[in-house]
């Protein structure tokens, strides 16, 4: 019975990182259709669909740029560039095509610009990325919850994990003039499921939230307002139009992004947590250690005979 037990442990239990690989956590800002409206984004961009910048938008602006590979793009549009924009720190950008008209100025940097690339892999790539991550989160069992006293939401962990994870419906937190509070206690890290669409009605994120440890996961919605509200923590709404925040301190993983006035988007990058899975094992498996253990101990049994 010991030696199956060993054998059975052995063949069922592992250790997953349940993350994204490093192309889309790389980014501070994804977007697998357009993106139109003004942004100032601190870290590398790729936009899958079309960029229609409205005023002077700037990427790369902390030099967050990953060092390998060496050829990596502080701005990438695999659809059509219009507008006015810059790339800081030296950084260069790629594009399928660009409107007349359209200025692309690479700070530090000469011929900085290169039109008529292919970016479907690479786009093809990230979303699939990005619908993954957001699969994986959405499945997590919760382990806190949410309390609301009159238009006071908290988000409370209360347990010894280093990984706190909510599974919320849009409704019941983002309502008209909440004030939402994360209380992580023992927790590192906070993974915030919520399901629904959003139309944010006023409701602000108060105390303090560390931002780089928290990830919003918009897993089923196809639209996201967030009017005005400044977003504390990393956003994932792989299959939503997202509108409107005053900024995000975090970045922003979605389908499309547009805002009517210039708004930041901070380089507090998501860095996934490392989960323990339990794996059972396949028929096959357990028949080829159920046969050995059956020989095991019919070649016992016919030495003491």
């Amino acid at each position: 019975m010991k030696i199956y037990s060993k054998l059975l442990a052995a063949s069922s239990l592992s250790l997953c990182s349940l993350t994204a690989s490093a192309g889309l956590l790389d980014y501070n800002l994804v977007l697998s259709g357009n993106l139109t409206g003004a942004v100032h984004v601190e870290g590398a961009t790729f936009v899958g669909g079309n960029l229609s910048s409205t005023q002077l938008s700037e990427f790369n602006h902390k030099d967050f740029t990953p060092a390998n590979p060496a050829s990596f793009d502080g701005l990438e549009v695999a659809g059509n560039v219009s507008g006015q924009m810059k790339i800081m720190h030296g950084e260069t950008a790629s594009y399928g095509t660009k409107s007349v008209g359209a200025q692309i100025e690479c700070v530090g940097s000469v011929n900085c610009t290169t039109g008529g690339v292919d970016l479907s892999a690479k786009k093809t790539a990230l979303s699939g990325e990005m619908t993954s991550l957001s699969e994986t989160y959405k499945n997590l069992a919760a382990n806190a919850t949410a309390s609301v006293n009159g238009n006071q939401v908290k988000l409370k962990y209360t347990g010894t994990d280093s990984l706190a994870v909510f599974n919320l419906n849009a409704s019941d937190i983002f309502f008209q003039n909440s004030g939402i509070e994360l209380i992580l206690g023992s927790a590192t890290k906070a993974i915030i499921n919520v399901s629904g669409n959003l139309d944010v009605l006023n409701t602000n994120l108060n105390g303090g939230w560390n931002y780089s440890n928290t990830l919003w996961n918009f897993y089923n919605a196809t639209t996201v307002d967030f009017n005005h509200m400044a977003v504390r923590g990393s956003v994932i709404a792989a299959n939503a139009n997202v509108f409107d925040a005053a900024g995000f301190d975090g970045s922003l993983y979605a389908k499309s992004y547009t805002n009517t006035s210039l708004r930041e988007i901070h380089g507090f990058f998501w860095t996934p947590p490392v989960i323990e899975t339990e794996e059972v094992p396949e028929p096959s498996l357990l028949v080829l250690l159920l046969s050995g253990l059956g020989m095991l101990g019919l070649t016992r049994l016919r030495r003491r005979k």
